[in-house]
């Protein structure tokens, strides 16, 4: 019964209040859609294709913006737009959309949807979602399309770090910190192409653990992993801002050191391995502390050599076994360089 009462209330005072004829439905309607626009977050528009300028254009639009409906009414909103991404092109960036405008004025884009990068009147930059559908005519023609802008700017920012994030994860190693194995090999590549257009020399060193197998074996997994971020510690410490060190096996590691010749590989290479052998490590909650060394091998490319990532890794990873089978605990080069004293 409440709930008859509830009902045959509501249509006694919709009866009451409800305006007398069509027309002030239509004002009501008028004012309601007036507010909804005036406080939407989102701004409606409707656009016509002949002239491609807004013939309706909500007042948020000072918001998102700051030109007053006047003022974009009189302008092309393109001329705003610094990049655009169509979703249905997988948000991949477009040098021009005429194509897809004028498939978009034939009617053959149903839903318009597109990411613009904006400038505002303030000359700030803002992103912002399109998304539209056809407005025909009353024969059913296609004169415009009606949709809505909506300021998406924190949006992207997110995805963008998120994205960033992601890839940082991805090009590190999780135990060391150090580069990864793969971004070690990109990176590589990417340095030999720029050593020939600056017409520089670049080195790269090659450095394992000497008997770590043991160090897993006598004393468990944990200090050994406790070991290998030691060590990836010395290494990184050893680097210059401009260097690369990456982790590209159990526990080897790799450094790229740019505009940098074989002599110059070598004593970075001489640090690392000193400091290492220098370096004590704690056994667990013992007192008892324990060391370990590191072999390393040495290549190094010249602008004007034609070598490749894997084979100059190659070069790098024979020395490595020539200092690995000759004593361990020390670096090698090829013995023609001349490393100074």
């Amino acid at each position: 019964m409440a709930g008859k009462k509830s009902y045959s209330l509501w249509q006694s005072l919709k009866k009451r209040f409800a305006p007398k004829n069509k027309l002030a439905q239509v004002d009501v309607l008028r004012d309601e859609i007036a507010l909804l626009t005036a406080y939407s977050t989102d701004t409606i528009y409707r656009l016509r294709y002949d002239s491609m300028k807004y013939d309706y254009i909500s007042p948020s639009i000072q918001r998102l913006l700051g030109y007053s409906q006047e003022e974009i009414q009189k302008m092309n909103l393109r001329s705003l737009i610094l990049e655009t991404r169509i979703i249905a092109n997988a948000l991949k960036p477009l040098a021009s959309f005429d194509r897809l405008e004028e498939a978009r004025k034939r009617g053959d884009v149903n839903k318009w949807q597109a990411d613009y990068l904006m400038r505002t009147k303030s000359g700030g930059q803002i992103w912002v979602s399109d998304i539209s559908y056809p407005w025909f005519d009353k024969k059913g023609a296609i004169i415009g399309s009606v949709g809505s802008l909506r300021d998406i700017t924190e949006r992207v920012q997110a995805e963008t770090l998120a994205k960033e994030e992601i890839g940082r994860l991805a090009n590190t190693d999780s135990l060391t910190g150090l580069s990864s194995r793969s971004y070690f090999f990109t990176k590589l590549d990417d340095e030999l192409k720029r050593i020939k257009r600056n017409k520089e020399d670049l080195s790269i060193l090659i450095i394992d653990m000497d008997y770590f197998k043991n160090i897993n074996h006598n004393y468990g997994q944990q200090v050994g992993d406790t070991v290998l971020k030691g060590v990836a510690k010395i290494v990184q410490s050893c680097l210059r801002g401009t260097d690369t060190g990456a982790r590209v096996g159990g526990a080897t590691y790799g450094v790229i050191l740019p505009e940098t010749p074989a002599a110059g590989g070598f004593w970075v290479a001489e640090r690392i391995r000193s400091s290492v052998a220098k370096e004590t490590f704690k056994l667990g909650e013992e007192n008892d502390l324990f060391g370990c060394t590191v072999s390393i091998g040495i290549a190094s490319a010249r602008h004007d050599q034609d070598i490749d990532a894997s084979t100059l890794y190659k070069i790098a990873d024979k020395r490595l076994y020539i200092a690995k089978h000759t004593g361990r605990n020390q670096v090698s080069l090829d013995e023609l360089v001349d490393i100074g004293t």
